[in-house]
C-alpha cells in the first residue's frame, strides 16, 4: 500500500536575516496549538492546517476563513469565555483558550448539522409559519428555539478580564481609513496646520498596499515603489508627523450628530469630536454565488494574500480565481507573485477586445493559467474543504477544474455604511454597477476607492486634495486656498469611472445552497421564495429572511442582496435600494458601550490606608469603599464591645447658606429645620411630589444661616440638582455648594469612642457637653473639624469631618489613639449588619420607587401642620387611608438566611404578604435578622411568617417572627450614652 503523502507545510520560513519569531502556545477545541508572535488566531490555525473554525448559524455547515479582515462571521469563536470573537483579527496570546461555536456536542460530531440535510423543512420564514400551532405547545417550541438559536453562549458565571477605558479626543480633521488615500489625506491636512486623528482598523497603515507587490504610480512620495514598500513609506511619514494621532487596530463604529465619531480600540472606547471628517474606507471584495459557495477553502483573494504577506502562511497551493472584473486579473498576478500556482481564471465576462491589455494579463498568460471567459461557476467540489469547481463554459459545456483554494476576486464594493449612518444616502451608479456615496452632508468628505474603482494616480491625488480641502474647511489655509475639489480632478474622476466596464448582471446558476448571507445562512432560493410570497421590499425581506441582519450587518451581502432582490422583482438596483445602515458599523462588546469606564472612579483621602489594611473593595456609586478587612464578625463585635472606625467620606455633603436657608430646607423636607438650634443635628428624609422617599441623611445647623446637609453616597448629584431645580428663578436667598470632595469624614463608634475622642481633641465631648444629636466645631488631632454626635450603627458615635487633605492624618491619629482600647477599622458589610440590628433602613435598598415615609416607619418626620412642603398632599392621603404595607423587622428562626427580594408568606399558606429587603446574620445577637415589607394586617409583634430562601419559588423556606422594635438596644440607651 502506498504511503499517504505528508502534508505540505503552510508556514513559510522567515526571510533571510530575519530572526525566528517567538512561539506562543494556545489551545483550540481542547487541543494545544503553537503560534508565532504576531499571529491572529485564524492565521495560527491556518498554519497548522486547521480549515474549519466554526459551524454556521442555521445549518451548522463547516466554515473557514473567508475575509481574514474581520468583516464576516466565518471565524467567530469563543476566546477565554468571551463569545463571538473574530479569530481573523484577534492576536494570539500565551495560554489563550479558543473554542468553536455553534457545535454540539463537538466539532467532529455536531448533531445539529442534521439541519443541513433537512433544509427543505426549513424554508424562508419557517419559524413564523411553523411554531404557531398548536398554541399550547409554544412553551416547548420556545425552549427548543432558544437552545438552538444564538451565536455563541454567554457564561453567566464567567468574569472575563475586560478593563474597559474611555477617552475623549478632539481634532480638526478625522480621517477614517489607513489606505493610501487616507494616509495622504492625513498628511496633507496636517501639512496645512490641522490637527488630525487617523483611525484605521489594521495594525499597520497602508490598506490594500500591504498585500500588493506591483508598483504604484502617481505621487512623488511613493511613486515607483511596490505596494508593500509604499505602505511602509506612508506609515513612516504618518508616524513622523506630530500633528497626526494614529489610532491603530481601531474601528470607527458610528458617526453621530455634530460629527462625533465613536471609535472602538480594543479595551478602549473613544469619542472623537471632529471639525471635518474624511471617509477613506475604501472598497472590499465580496462573495460570488454558486452552489456550496461557503466551503472552507473558498476565500476572498485578498484574504489569501493577507495570510501570505502579513502572517507568512500559504493556506493552499493550487488556486482557482473567479472574477467579474479586471480586478481579478490583477489578483491572479498577485497570487502568482506570492508563490501560488493559479490553475485557472474563470471570468464571468465575455471575452472582449481589451482582454489582452488588462493589467496582470501578461503575467497570467505567461504562467500558463487556464483562462475561461464567459464562464458560469456552478458548484464547489469537496466536502470538508474545497477541491475544485464545476463551471459552464461560454459554449455551454460543463467542466471541472481542480484546486485546493478558490479565490473570489469580484470587483470590490465601496464601503459606504458609515456615511449612511451620518445621513449620506447611497446612490446607485449605473456606470460601474455599484452603490456609491450620494450628496455629502456638511463637514463630510470622501477620498479614494469609496468613490468607485479609480486608478492609482487618481486615488493618490484625491487623498491629497481632500486632505487640504478638509483642513481649509476646518479653518486652516491650505496651499491652494480652496474648500472644494478642483474641477479638473472631478472631471478626471468622471472620465475614469466612465471608462470602467459595467459590472455584469448577477449570476444565480442554481442549486439550493447558494449562500447570499453567510451570517444567517440565507440562500438565493429563500430570497426568491420571499419575493413570491409578496416581500418585494428589501427592507421587509430583511426582516422576513434575516438577510443582512447577522453579525457582519451586510458587509458581505448588502449590495449583493439588493442586486438579487432586484433580479427577482424585475426592478433595478436603484429602485430596490439598500436597507438602512445603523451603528455600530462593527460589532462592539456591551462592556465597551456600558462598562465601568463610562463612570468616574472616586477614592477617598484614606484610600491608601484601606489598601494597606488589605481591604476588599466594593463600588458604591462612583466611590470605592472597603467592604471589609477580612473578618466581618470581628469588625461587628469590635464596634459593640470596644470601638470601630469607618471611612464615611463618600456621604454627600452640601453646604447650604443664606437668610432663607432654613425656610428652603423646610420646603424640601416633610419635617422642620428652620427651628433647629445652632449646634444641633436632625434626621432628614426628602420626598418627591408623589410623597416617595428620594433620599435621607442628616442636617446639622452650624450657624444662624449655615447648614451642613448629608446625603446617601449614590444620591449626591441627584440631590444637588434637586436643590438647584427648586432654587432656579426663585426669590430665596440661598447658596448651595457641593462640598463632598472638600471634606473627608469618619465615623468613630463604640463604647470606648468617647475616651478615644478625649485623647485627640480639647473639646468637651462628655454626654452633657456633647449629647446625642449635637454638632460642634473645633480641632481634632490638630485639624479643624465638624463633629456630629449621631449613630447609624447603634452605638455611641462621633462623625468627624475634616478638610480632605487631612483625611489620612485624622485616620492615623484615631488609629493610634485607640489601639490600646481595641479600636478596629470596619467596612460597609459590618455597617450593614450593625444598622440592621437597629432597623435603620437604607434608602434605595429597603425602599423603592413606591415607598413613602409613613409606611417605611418614618412617619414621625411628616409634620402635617406645616403649611406646605414637597410631597405634602400625597403624604396626607396616605395618612388618611392608613398604611397598607409597612417596613418592619423580622427575626429569623434557624440558621438559613432568605435572599434579598425573597417572598414573605403567611404562615401555613402560600399567600404572599410581602418581601425581604435586607437580611444578615448578627454575630452579636447570634441569629439572623431582616427587614421586609409586610401587609399591615400581618405586621404585629411576634407574628410568625414563612420566608422563602430564594427569589421566586427557588430554594426552600424558613420561619421568621415579626419584630416592630430594634433588635439591639431597642430603647437607644447605648446610642445616647
Amino acid at each position: 500500500m502506498a504511503e499517504k503523502p505528508l502534508p505540505v507545510p503552510r508556514r513559510l520560513p522567515p526571510a533571510n536575516g530575519t530572526p525566528e519569531p517567538r512561539k506562543v502556545r494556545f489551545s483550540f477545541a481542547g487541543r494545544q496549538r503553537t503560534a508565532q508572535e504576531g499571529d491572529t488566531i485564524a492565521s495560527a490555525l491556518a498554519a497548522e492546517s486547521v480549515d474549519v473554525l466554526t459551524h454556521s448559524f442555521k445549518y451548522h455547515r463547516p466554515r473557514g476563513i473567508l475575509c481574514a479582515d474581520g468583516r464576516c462571521p466565518n471565524c467567530m469563536v469563543d476566546v477565554d469565555g468571551r463569545p463571538n470573537v473574530r479569530a481573523c483579527v484577534t492576536p494570539v496570546t500565551e495560554g489563550m483558550r479558543v473554542r468553536p461555536q455553534n457545535v454540539w456536542p463537538s466539532m467532529r460530531a455536531d448533531l445539529l448539522s442534521l439541519t443541513d440535510r433537512f433544509d427543505r423543512l426549513l424554508p424562508v420564514g419557517f419559524y413564523y409559519k411553523t411554531f404557531i400551532r398548536p398554541r399550547f405547545l409554544w412553551p416547548l417550541y420556545e425552549r427548543v428555539l432558544r437552545g438552538a438559536a444564538g451565536l455563541g453562549k454567554v457564561d453567566p458565571k464567567g468574569h472575563p478580564d475586560m478593563h474597559q477605558r474611555r477617552r475623549n479626543l478632539h481634532a480638526d480633521v478625522v480621517v477614517i481609513g489607513g489606505g493610501p488615500a487616507g494616509c495622504l489625506a492625513a498628511l496633507e491636512a496636517a501639512a496645512s496646520g490641522a490637527s488630525v486623528v487617523l483611525v484605521d482598523d489594521q495594525a499597520d497603515l497602508g490598506g490594500h498596499l500591504r498585500i500588493r507587490t506591483r508598483p504604484i504610480r502617481g505621487d512623488a512620495r511613493v511613486d515607483g515603489l511596490s505596494g508593500r514598500a509604499a505602505a511602509s513609506s506612508l506609515a513612516h511619514l504618518v508616524a513622523a508627523d506630530p500633528r497626526i494621532r494614529h489610532l491603530a487596530r481601531a474601528t470607527a463604529i458610528g458617526i453621530y450628530e455634530g460629527r462625533l465619531v465613536a471609535v472602538s480600540q480594543g479595551e478602549t472606547f473613544i469619542h472623537v469630536r471632529a471639525g471635518q471628517v474624511v471617509a477613506a474606507t475604501g472598497a472590499h471584495e465580496r462573495p460570488l454565488l454558486f452552489h456550496d459557495n461557503d466551503r472552507p477553502g473558498i476565500m476572498l483573494a485578498s484574504a489569501i494574500l493577507r495570510l501570505r504577506w502579513l502572517h507568512d502562511v500559504r493556506i493552499g497551493r493550487r488556486v482557482v480565481v473567479v472574477t467579474d472584473d479586471d480586478h481579478g486579473w490583477r489578483q491572479a498576478a498577485e497570487l502568482l507573485a506570492a508563490g501560488f500556482e493559479v490553475t485557472g481564471l474563470l471570468d464571468i465576462r465575455a471575452e472582449g477586445s481589451n482582454a489582452t491589455s488588462r493589467e496582470g494579463a501578461g503575467e497570467v498568460r505567461r504562467a500558463g493559467v487556464e483562462i475561461h471567459h464567459g464562464a458560469t461557476v456552478l458548484a464547489a467540489r469537496g466536502t470538508s474543504r474545497v477541491t475544485g469547481l464545476s463551471f459552464r463554459t461560454a459554449d455551454g459545456v460543463e467542466r471541472g477544474i481542480e484546486g485546493d483554494l478558490v479565490a473570489l476576486a469580484a470587483r470590490p464594493e465601496p464601503v459606504i455604511s458609515l456615511l449612511s449612518q451620518e445621513g449620506v444616502q447611497p446612490r446607485w451608479d449605473d456606470r460601474i454597477g455599484d452603490f456609491v456615496p450620494g450628496d455629502l452632508t456638511p463637514g463630510m468628505h470622501t477620498a479614494g476607492h469609496i468613490n468607485g474603482p479609480l486608478p492609482d494616480a487618481l486615488v493618490l491625488a484625491e487623498g491629497s486634495l481632500v486632505g487640504r480641502v478638509a483642513a481649509s474647511a476646518a479653518g486652516h489655509d491650505p496651499r491652494n486656498g480652496s474648500t472644494a475639489l478642483p474641477v479638473a480632478h472631478l472631471r478626471a474622476v468622471a472620465d475614469a469611472l466612465a471608462a470602467v466596464e459595467p459590472r455584469p448582471a448577477v449570476q444565480t446558476p442554481g442549486g439550493r445552497k447558494q449562500f447570499l448571507c453567510v451570517c444567517e445562512d440565507v440562500t438565493v432560493k429563500e430570497l426568491q421564495q420571499g419575493v413570491k410570497e409578496g416581500f418585494g421590499s428589501l427592507e421587509l425581506m430583511k426582516r422576513y429572511s434575516t438577510v443582512t441582519m447577522g453579525p457582519c450587518q451586510g458587509k458581505m451581502c448588502h449590495g449583493l442582496a439588493a442586486r438579487v432582490q432586484a433580479l427577482f422583482t424585475g426592478a433595478t438596483p436603484a429602485q430596490t435600494g439598500l436597507t438602512t445602515s445603523r451603528p455600530p458599523f462593527q460589532p462592539v462588546s456591551l462592556a465597551s458601550l456600558a462598562g465601568p469606564h463610562l463612570a468616574r472612579t472616586r477614592r477617598t483621602a484614606m484610600h491608601d490606608r484601606h489598601e494597606a489594611l488589605g481591604a476588599t473593595w466594593t463600588d458604591m456609586g462612583d466611590w470605592k469603599r472597603p467592604l471589609h478587612y477580612g473578618d466581618v464578625v470581628a469588625e461587628c463585635l469590635a464596634v459593640h464591645r470596644a470601638a470601630g472606625l469607618i471611612d464615611v467620606s463618600t456621604l454627600g455633603k452640601l453646604d447650604v447658606q443664606g437668610a432663607d436657608a432654613g425656610e428652603f430646607l423646610d420646603w424640601l423636607h416633610p419635617n422642620r429645620f428652620s427651628d433647629l438650634k445652632v449646634g444641633r443635628v436632625r434626621y432628614r428624609a426628602m420626598l418627591d411630589d408623589a410623597g416617595i422617599i428620594l433620599d435621607d441623611g442628616a442636617v446639622a445647623r452650624l450657624g444662624p444661616e449655615r447648614f451642613l446637609v448629608s446625603t446617601t453616597t449614590g444620591n449626591i448629584d441627584a440631590v444637588d440638582q434637586w436643590f438647584g431645580w427648586w432654587l432656579a428663578g426663585g426669590p430665596r436667598r440661598v447658596a448651595v455648594t457641593d462640598v463632598t470632595g472638600q471634606y473627608a469624614a469618619v465615623n468613630l463608634a463604640g463604647p470606648n469612642s468617647r475616651e478615644i475622642m478625649q485623647r485627640v481633641t480639647s473639646l468637651d465631648v462628655s454626654r452633657e457637653a456633647m449629647p446625642y444629636l449635637a454638632a460642634a466645631q473645633g480641632d481634632v488631632a490638630g485639624v479643624p473639624a465638624i463633629i456630629l454626635r449621631i449613630g447609624f450603627v447603634g452605638e455611641l458615635g462621633y462623625e468627624i469631618h475634616v478638610p480632605a487633605d487631612y483625611g489620612a492624618h485624622l485616620w492615623d491619629a484615631l488609629i493610634d489613639a485607640g489601639r490600646d482600647l481595641g479600636l478596629r477599622p470596619f467596612g460597609v458589610e459590618a455597617q450593614r449588619v450593625l444598622r440592621l440590628e437597629k432597623q435603620h433602613a437604607i434608602v434605595g435598598q429597603d425602599t423603592d420607587a413606591l415607598s413613602n415615609p409613613i409606611e417605611a416607619g418614618m412617619g414621625w418626620v411628616v409634620k402635617a401642620d406645616k403649611p406646605d412642603f414637597i410631597g405634602r398632599d400625597a403624604s396626607l392621603v396616605v395618612e388618611a387611608r392608613g398604611p397598607r404595607l409597612v417596613l418592619t423587622g423580622i427575626e429569623i428562626i434557624g440558621h438559613d438566611l432568605p435572599a434579598e427580594g425573597a417572598s414573605i408568606l403567611r404562615e401555613g399558606s402560600n399567600t404572599g404578604i410581602g418581601r425581604i429587603t435586607s437580611a444578615k446574620w448578627s454575630p452579636m445577637l447570634e441569629r439572623g435578622i431582616a427587614l421586609g415589607w409586610v401587609d399591615i394586617s400581618d405586621a404585629t409583634e411576634g407574628n410568625r411568617v414563612t420566608l422563602r430562601l430564594g427569589v421566586g419559588k427557588a430554594g426552600g423556606t424558613t420561619v421568621g417572627r415579626i419584630r416592630t422594635k430594634p433588635f439591639y438596644d431597642p430603647a437607644g440607651e447605648r446610642l445616647r450614652a
